[in-house]
């Protein structure tokens, strides 16, 4: 099942899921003991950004998982709730250290007991047994990347195949390139000058110059852009967090690919190593809530050449990117 962001329950009986929903992840974050700060966010940020409750979590009980289903279901019997529950766990068993085998029956019982699938078990056995090859190519294929490189070919054509192709033979496109490096002379205020502008203040190459990314990364940079999102560790997690709010995909598997990237040290992305423990997980939330108002797919729906011309201010209102509250950080190293 493809968990719907834009879903939501009415106020009296979202109350009601919010309490055995973020039990549940309590109960995971409880499994080794006190719960760590990481995880503790982790549910913090569920709780304040996506269910808007006010509960205080270390009075929330540890259920067992046949009783988180039959607590569930007595709310709602729509089964894509305790998908979002077992998602949940898997998540805040991620930022709970290394993996563990007491994790994994957990929420393999839990699967069971909620009677859903157990993709997102798999996910957490590939890492847990360091199936690092496994977790790139699962990622790879169902992360927001299909959809970029889908939505480059079909609003380049061949010229798009042509340039992911020499891009990842390493060749220069010159023709590629000299028309992103076009955006460089467009109006201050635009979208294209923005997106110029991003690439050259963290010291980026653009689509078709040597060492430059394939054109689909174009679409993942326009959603720093137009969320207003940074290029630390963090802001990372935070504009995946942003993505998995709008995009038709699975959340749990845009999410998954930042985390593998920033949290767990699995090299997922061809052009960046693998990083440990540099996510916040209230950012990837806050993200979550921030990208789920967005009226359009960013990567599989949206042009930038056809914006690129117009006010940014105008395509943020336009696709209803409301301001994000958080300034954008970035790395230190980069001339500011």
């Amino acid at each position: 099942m493809v968990i719907n962001m834009k879903a939501t329950l009415p106020l009296e009986q979202r109350q009601r899921l919010a309490e055995p929903a973020l039990a549940g992840l309590m109960t995971m974050a409880r499994l080794k003991g006190d719960p760590c700060a990481k995880a503790l966010a982790a549910v913090a940020g569920v709780r304040d950004h996506l269910m808007h409750v006010d509960l205080d979590l270390s009075s929330l009980p540890s259920l067992s998982p046949q009783e988180l289903a039959q607590r569930i279901r007595a709310v709602n019997p729509d089964p894509q709730w305790r998908e979002r529950v077992l998602r949940g766990m898997t998540l805040v068993a991620l930022f709970d250290g290394a993996a563990t085998g007491a994790e994994l029956a957990l929420l393999e019982q839990t699967a069971q007991a909620f009677e859903v699938a157990h993709s997102p078990v798999e996910s957490y056995r590939k890492v847990m047994g360091n199936r690092q090859t496994m977790v790139r190519l699962d990622l790879m294929r169902r992360s927001f990347l299909k959809d970029a490189i889908s939505a480059t070919i079909q609003q380049e054509g061949a010229g798009g195949v042509l340039g992911i192709a020499m891009v990842l033979a390493g060749q220069e496109d010159k023709a590629m390139a000299a028309r992103y490096q076009s955006l460089l002379s467009y109006p201050e205020g635009s979208f294209g000058r923005a997106y110029a502008n991003f690439i050259s203040r963290n010291q980026f190459n653009f689509p078709g110059e040597l060492g430059g990314p394939p054109p689909p990364v174009m679409h993942h940079d326009c959603c720093h852009v137009l969320g207003g999102y940074g290029t630390t560790a963090a802001e990372e997690g935070a504009v995946i967090g942003f993505q998995a709010g709008f995009e038709k995909l699975d959340p749990f598997d845009v999410l998954m690919f930042v985390i593998a990237e920033f949290e767990v040290g699995i090299g997922v992305s061809p052009f960046i190593p693998g990083e440990f423990n540099q996510l916040d997980p209230e950012r990837i939330f806050a993200g979550m809530a921030h990208g789920s108002q967005v009226t359009i797919d960013l990567i599989a729906e949206l042009n930038p050449w056809d914006h690129f011309a117009s006010p940014l201010a105008e395509v943020r209102q336009l696709f209803n990117v409301v301001p994000r509250g958080r300034e954008a950080e970035y790395p230190t190293l980069v001339d500011q």
